[in-house]
């Protein structure tokens, strides 16, 4: 859902400090956005817009989670008609936020406590004692398998076909198999997220810091979709140097680790919700906007080389970010990019403050979906929706219980070139923040997502 721009910090915000929070043995759990990762199984292959890029290993090996992307030679999807909604009195500027804590994703063990930012989201789960892993013999061959995911979606489909993910807690293959069968569903996707308060070494999985949590998804038969921290706290890293290449090095060993954890096939969200002011690799101005692209090209080119990669690249604002400089200048190519995606919950500053009103705003905002469907088809690459939930916000900005955003958000799919989605279900019991659709809150959001989704 996630890592997830108001004056109130977006109820997405503070889910992905739930994720910045991953349990780590002996370890103290603590609030602190983290890297979403969000795995993908049994998915269709189809090939998408591919970018010119091809990879090595993205032609064949159909046994994988997410297929690679075949050679490609620019495509534009068709254009598709958006659902119709109707308008409310107000559509509300979403306030921005200073920043929120990712409960959902885990929390690497840190000696550093996340300063709390307006509002703080403390990590809802508790730690889980595991042992942290021993570090992973470089150079070994991931097991692969899954079903790919389809890169474009061309075809009549519904959102009950495309590939369904989910994040169900970090590190939890038992959580998201106990949300397939409350839901009814079959997800193929895992959502999590890397490190993302405890510098470099962590995030990059030097060391081992992230062995614990990719060995749980390792064989599960569910394909990664993870949340990127370009800018680990504790790095003091900025987009600015990022754009010149300082940090390749990190993005070498990141790769080298997801290769030898198994996860050589995992989607990757870099710098997930730019747009938003919460993590350190915010974007406030056009040139800032500009960095990001040119760090994004210098991550995605540096993984690449690594042997052994299949990685997909998806590129994943906030539906409602900051609208004071050009989203679109942060674009790093389509040679850069797998799926263009948002993260999209709700909630609604508006008035009337009605499920009708709250789903027309997610429509027509600025960055909203409208917005997201014209750009991708411009940009020739399909949809990926790897963050979206019925929201309960303790300001009350969050229309709770709410059927109509399920059932409009399964219409709006299947009237749109989307390739996969991802679910946020997890709540963040110390933050304010509710989003588990399981959990008894939300018993008409749970049948509509059943009769949509199942």
């Amino acid at each position: 859902m996630f890592s997830l721009i108001r004056l109130s910090a977006p109820r997405h915000a503070v889910r992905r400090d739930r994720r910045g929070l991953v349990r780590h043995p002996a370890t103290k759990v603590v609030a602190a956005p983290l890297v979403t990762a969000t795995a993908v199984v049994a998915m269709d292959a189809v090939n998408m817009g591919a970018s010119p890029q091809t990879h090595a290993s993205d032609a064949t090996n159909a046994d994988n989670v997410l297929p690679t992307a075949p050679p490609r030679a620019v495509q534009s999807f068709p254009q598709v008609t958006q659902a119709t909604v109707p308008s409310p009195t107000t559509i509300a500027v979403q306030p921005s936020t200073t920043s929120t804590t990712s409960t959902a994703t885990h929390l690497m063990p840190t000696n550093t406590t996340a300063a709390p930012q307006a509002p703080v989201r403390p990590t809802a789960a508790s730690t889980r004692p595991v042992s942290k892993a021993a570090v992973k013999t470089p150079g070994k061959a991931p097991a692969r398998g899954g079903i790919p995911v389809a890169a474009a979606v061309s075809q009549p489909h519904t959102a009950k076909t495309i590939p369904l993910g989910d994040y169900a807690g970090s590190g939890d293959p038992g959580a998201l198999a106990q949300f397939a069968s409350i839901t009814g569903t079959h997800p193929v996707i895992a959502s999590d997220y890397l490190l993302r308060t405890s510098g470099w070494d962590g995030m990059d999985g030097a060391g081992g810091s992230e062995d614990w949590m990719l060995g749980q998804w390792r064989n599960s038969g569910y394909r990664l979709v993870l949340g990127v921290p370009i800018l680990p706290g504790g790095s003091g890293g900025t987009l600015a140097e990022g754009a010149g290449g300082a940090y390749n090095q990190y993005f070498t060993i990141l790769a080298q680790t997801l290769v030898n954890d198994g996860a050589a096939n995992a989607i990757l969200r870099l710098g997930w919700e730019f747009n938003g002011n919460w993590y350190p690799w915010s974007v406030a101005n056009n040139t800032d906007a500009q960095n990001f692209a040119a760090f994004w090209r210098q991550i995605v080119d540096t993984m690449r080389a690594v042997p052994g990669q299949q990685f997909q690249f998806l590129w994943n604002p906030n539906a409602g970010g900051s609208s004071g400089w050009n989203l679109e200048l942060a674009y790093p190519g389509s040679a850069y990019v797998d799926y263009i995606g948002t993260d999209v919950y709700d909630e609604y500053w508006g008035t009337p403050f009605t499920p009708q009103a709250s789903w027309s705003n997610a429509v027509n905002q600025q960055w909203g979906l409208n917005w997201l469907a014209n750009f991708a088809a411009t940009e020739g690459r399909a949809i990926a929706l790897p963050e979206w939930a019925d929201d309960v916000r303790s300001d009350g900005y969050g229309l709770g219980d709410d059927p109509y955003f399920i059932s409009q958000f399964a219409n709006w799919i299947a009237a749109n070139n989307v390739a996969f989605t991802c679910i946020f279900s997890f709540n963040d019991t110390a933050g304010g923040q509710d989003n588990d659709i399981t959990d008894g809150t939300f018993p008409n959001a749970l049948a509509a997502f059943r009769a949509g989704f199942g």
